[in-house]
């Protein structure tokens, strides 16, 4: 099979993983976001209340999402054999704080390692043990331990890195900064980079420095603006399910709850991933210039009442998702140019 054809079937792997996981993302994202707008910030730190109940839900529904989107990757590869090892190896990648690209990363490695073990012949007397046990267990074996020892290691070492890069800068130009930090929080969205991102935010925030943590912040809900203004601009690039969940980041993203770009950012990260962290970084580094800051801990939209340059926060919010939509539609455009080109 040709480097062309390996990824074409990959992306078809990723796709189909994103499939099973968008119902998760609206149910578990807008009980969050409906708990959030009527309850307020402090639902976080509450079960007392009903709607930090509700938030407590539908946050537990979105701690899933690492583990559903290995497991139906691995789904698409191998079949069922592939459910349990990817959904045990995927929660190691999230516990690992490797965020949806390490639950790519174990559902394609489970799901291949699957597909090999089913060829290998067994004796009869363990044929019937062959897909119940042996499979489950070699897979979820291997690739967990993969993860612990061989992936998470550089991981975390980029984790220091990145942060006393981060510590190095915070005297330096407040627009680079800014464009630094809301780049880095749309990278992974959820993973190390963004959690790195937010660390810093979160640490400068309570020493009274309000740039990084207004960029950092700035950064949760510029993704989702972006993808659901990129569906509203070319509605042709997008399927019915993408322009529907389009809609639910929207209101994810107006909450401060990132995750609604995740289904976007799997089914195409060639193209989505580049831009909302390029779209992300212009909409901090326009704030950046404007010189807009917050003394709050509220992301994007939910932070514009209390900026002290709302004019100028609004026109980096604007900068921010227009980048990301012209940027991801052109990048779409263009693939589908090439694709009707290659057919012809």
């Amino acid at each position: 099979m040709s480097s062309r054809n390996t990824g074409k079937e990959i992306v078809k792997h990723f796709q189909s993983g994103v499939s099973y996981i968008i119902p998760l993302v609206t149910a578990a994202g807008l009980l969050t976001s409906i708990a959030v707008v009527f309850g307020g910030s402090d639902v976080w730190d509450q079960t007392e209340t009903f709607w930090g109940v509700l938030r407590l839900i539908g946050h537990s529904g979105l701690q899933f999402i690492v583990p559903m989107i290995s497991a139906y990757i691995a789904y698409s590869i191998a079949d069922r054999p592939g459910l349990a090892p990817a959904f045990i190896t995927g929660i190691i990648a999230n516990t690992m704080g490797t965020g949806f690209l390490g639950g790519m990363i174990t559902g394609l490695a489970v799901g291949y390692l699957v597909q090999a073990l089913k060829k290998v012949s067994f004796p009869a007397t363990l044929q019937s043990l062959k897909a119940i046990i042996i499979i489950p267990f070699v897979a979820t074996a291997v690739v967990g331990l993969a993860m612990w020892y061989i992936i998470g290691p550089p991981i975390a070492g980029l984790t220091e890195l990145l942060t006393a890069w981060l510590e190095g800068m915070s005297g330096t130009n407040a627009v680079l900064l800014s464009a630094l930090l809301g780049g880095m929080m749309a990278v992974d969205m959820g993973g190390p980079i963004n959690k790195i991102a937010y660390a810093f935010g979160v640490a400068s925030f309570t020493s009274g420095s309000y740039v990084a943590s207004t960029a950092m912040l700035m950064g949760i809900g510029l993704p989702n603006f972006g993808m659901w203004l990129a569906t509203v601009l070319n509605k042709k690039l997008y399927s019915k399910e993408e322009i529907e969940n389009g809609k639910t980041a929207l209101i994810m993203g107006i909450v401060g709850i990132t995750e609604g770009t995740i289904p976007f950012a799997v089914a195409d990260p060639a193209r989505v991933i580049p831009s909302i962290v390029v779209g992300t970084a212009v909409g901090a580094g326009v704030n950046g210039l404007f010189g807009a800051t917050h003394s709050t801990m509220l992301a994007t939209f939910m932070a514009i009442p209390f900026t002290d340059n709302i004019i100028g926060y609004l026109i980096a919010i604007l900068a921010g998702g227009f980048t990301i939509a012209l940027m991801v539609n052109a990048l779409k455009s263009m693939k589908r140019k090439q694709t009707a080109k290659s057919e012809v």
